[in-house]
C-alpha cells in the first residue's frame, strides 16, 4: 500500500489521457457485459424446455391438419396429446399486443411452461364457457384486466367468417406463471370457437403438444412421429421442446459467434489501447524512473508499478463497465413491464470481465514495464 500513491500520482500525471482511456475500456466492458447478459437470458430460456414434451410442427411452417391427431395418440410412449393455434392481435391500441393462443380446453395446462397454475375453478369454467379466455397474470396486470371482463382484442393476423376483425372474449381465469416463455403474456381462448369463427384454415392447427413417458426415449417416439407423416400431405418435424426452443432462438443467428466476435475485435483494440498509451507513459517518464533508480527504487519494483498502473486503470474501468452493463439490463426489463424476461448478469460474467481486463492491462504494459526495469540511469539522465 506504501506504493498506491505513486501509482496514483502516474495516473494523475496526464489527467486527459487516463480519462479518456478510462472511459474507452469502460465502453468496450459495457458492450461485453450487455451481449453476454442478453446471451446467457437465451439459453437459459432455451433451458427452460422440458425433455418430456415433444412439439410437432410443419417442417416449412405450414398448418397441420387436426386429422392428424387420433394418429399421433396410438404412437407407444405418447401419454397425452393436445394441439394449438392462434394468432396475434391488440388490445385498443396496437401498444397493447396480445398472443391469442387457441387450445384444446381438455388439454390446456399441457401447451403451458411447467410452473404455470391454474385452478381447478378456473380450468372448469374454461371448459364451459365458448368465448372464455385463460389470462396470464402479467398479461392481466399490463393491461388491467381481471376476472369478469369482457374484452374486444383486435386480429392482426386473422379475420372472422363475417368479415370482422375484433374477437370478443370473457375473462374466466388468470394464471401465474414465473417462466420467461411467450406464455407469460399470452391469452388461452376455445379452439373451437375459434375454428368456427375464422375465415380460413379450418381444422388445421399450427403445432401438437405431445407428453411421453419417458424422456430419455423422446428421440426415438419423435422419430415415430415423423415416420406416420413422412409420405402425407402434410408432413411433420418433431423435437423436445426444448430443442424447438433452441432451434427457434437459432434462428436469430449464432449469437454466440457474434458475441465472440465483436467483444474480441474490442478487447484486441484494447490491448493496442492500453499498450500505446503505457509506452507514451513510459516515454514521458524516463528521467523520472532514473531519479526513482538512483534514490534506492529497485528494477523489479519499478517495473511492478508500471504493471500497477495498467491494472488498476484496466480493473476500475471494467468493474464500472460491468456494473453499468447489469444496471442497464435490470433498467430495460423494468421499463418493459415485464415483457421482456428479466435479462442478468452471471456472476461467473464478472470474473471473466475482470480477469480479462487483468490479462489486457499485463499483456499490453509488459514492454513498457520491460523497458523500466533495463532503463540505465546514466543514458537515461544523459538523453534528458
Amino acid at each position: 500500500m506504501k506504493f498506491f500513491g505513486l501509482i496514483c500520482a502516474g495516473l494523475r500525471r496526464k489527467r486527459a489521457r487516463t480519462i479518456f482511456t478510462f472511459l474507452s475500456i469502460l465502453a468496450a466492458f459495457l458492450l461485453f457485459g450487455v451481449l453476454q447478459g442478453v446471451n446467457s437470458t437465451f439459453n437459459r430460456l432455451a433451458d427452460t424446455g422440458r425433455l418430456d414434451v415433444l412439439l410437432t410442427t410443419n417442417p416449412i411452417g405450414l398448418p397441420i391438419p387436426l386429422a392428424e391427431l387420433p394418429q399421433i395418440q396410438k404412437i407407444p410412449g405418447v401419454s397425452a396429446v393436445t394441439y394449438r393455434s392462434g394468432f396475434l392481435g391488440y388490445f385498443q391500441s396496437v401498444a397493447n399486443l396480445v398472443p391469442v393462443f387457441a387450445v384444446d380446453p381438455q388439454n390446456a395446462v399441457l401447451t403451458l411452461p411447467a410452473d404455470s397454475a391454474i385452478t381447478a375453478a378456473d380450468l372448469n369454467e374454461f371448459r364451459h364457457t365458448r368465448t372464455g379466455v385463460l389470462v396470464s397474470a402479467r398479461l392481466a396486470q399490463r393491461l388491467h384486466w381481471k376476472v369478469g371482463d369482457h374484452v374486444p382484442v383486435q386480429g392482426l393476423n386473422v379475420r372472422k367468417k363475417d368479415g370482422s376483425a375484433v374477437w370478443t372474449f370473457d375473462i374466466v381465469g388468470i394464471y401465474p406463471s414465473r417462466s420467461s416463455a411467450p406464455q407469460q403474456l399470452a391469452l388461452l381462448m376455445n379452439y373451437l370457437y375459434f375454428d368456427a369463427e375464422r375465415l380460413g384454415g379450418n381444422g388445421t392447427v399450427q403445432l401438437y403438444v405431445e407428453k411421453v413417458t419417458d424422456a430419455s426415449a423422446a428421440t426415438a417416439i419423435a422419430n415415430d412421429i415423423d415416420d406416420r407423416f413422412v409420405n402425407s400431405g402434410s408432413p411433420t418435424h418433431t423435437d423436445t421442446e426444448r430443442g424447438y426452443l433452441q432451434t427457434s432462438l437459432a434462428e436469430i443467428g449464432d449469437l454466440e459467434f457474434f458475441v465472440d466476435a465483436i467483444v474480441g475485435s474490442a478487447f484486441a483494440m484494447l490491448l493496442l489501447l492500453t499498450g500505446s498509451t503505457m509506452m507514451q507513459s513510459y516515454r514521458e517518464r524516463v528521467a523520472e524512473f532514473a531519479v526513482l533508480k538512483s534514490i534506492g527504487f529497485s528494477d523489479g519494483t519499478l517495473a511492478t508499478l508500471v504493471l500497477c498502473e495498467a491494472v488498476l486503470l484496466c480493473t476500475g474501468a471494467a468493474a464500472t463497465g460491468l456494473l453499468a452493463a447489469s444496471a442497464l439490463l435490470r433498467a430495460i426489463g423494468g421499463m418493459s413491464g415485464g415483457d421482456i424476461p428479466s435479462i442478468t448478469l452471471p456472476g461467473v460474467v464478472f470474473f471473466y470481465g475482470v480477469t480479462a481486463a487483468v490479462t489486457i492491462a499485463l499483456a499490453s504494459t509488459l514492454p513498457a514495464a520491460w523497458r523500466t526495469k533495463r532503463l540505465s540511469i546514466v543514458d537515461a539522465l544523459a538523453v534528458r
